[in-house]
């Protein structure tokens, strides 16, 4: 008798352990995502597809120092003016295949003003009128830095020297 209680017990939980989980919801048979969409699968098909995706938007942060004073160096006839101008990038996430660009779109071609007085300066040897990239960075969290070399001969007047550049930034 035990032991044909013992073997109608295990079949009993047997019988418990094998039933289907059962899920709340109007059809249990459907998977659905986050979108909303679903995939139903019935008895006759035993795979589905489920699309995984996210977008990230390009991004970077570039640090361009809003004023530079020029240092006197040299002497005599030897005197010129000049700076570092270091500029950062950080941050910068972009599509593959693409950098970002840093221009010199405006620079007044290339002269400092005091009053009617015009003195001519050049950064890193490039010639007026051009807009020629003068750094690019490419996709790193790091801080990446690009040096400008600005450089004034020795002016002829007396005055404060002064000028704007305009940074043009671009992803190619």
């Amino acid at each position: 008798m035990k032991k044909f209680a013992s073997f109608v017990l295990a079949l009993a939980m047997a019988a418990v352990c094998a039933a289907p989980a059962m899920a709340e919801g109007a059809d249990s048979s459907a998977s659905s995502a986050s979108s909303g969409a679903t995939t139903k699968l019935d008895a006759n098909s035993d795979t589905g597809n489920t699309m995984v995706q996210f977008y990230i938007a390009p991004a970077y942060t570039v640090t361009i120092p809003t004023n530079v004073t020029l240092d006197k160096t040299g002497e005599g006839a030897a005197v010129t003016y000049e700076k570092d101008l270091e500029l950062t990038a950080s941050n910068v996430r972009l599509e593959k295949g693409k950098e970002l660009h840093i221009t010199i779109s405006n620079a007044n071609d290339y002269k400092l003003t005091a009053g009617n007085a015009e003195l001519a300066y050049t950064i890193d040897d490039k010639t007026p009128g051009t807009t020629d990239v003068v750094a690019t960075f490419e996709t790193k969290t790091a801080d990446q830095t690009a040096t400008l070399h600005i450089k004034a001969g020795n002016p002829t007047y007396a005055g404060n020297y002064s000028g704007t550049l305009q940074f043009t930034i671009a992803v190619v």
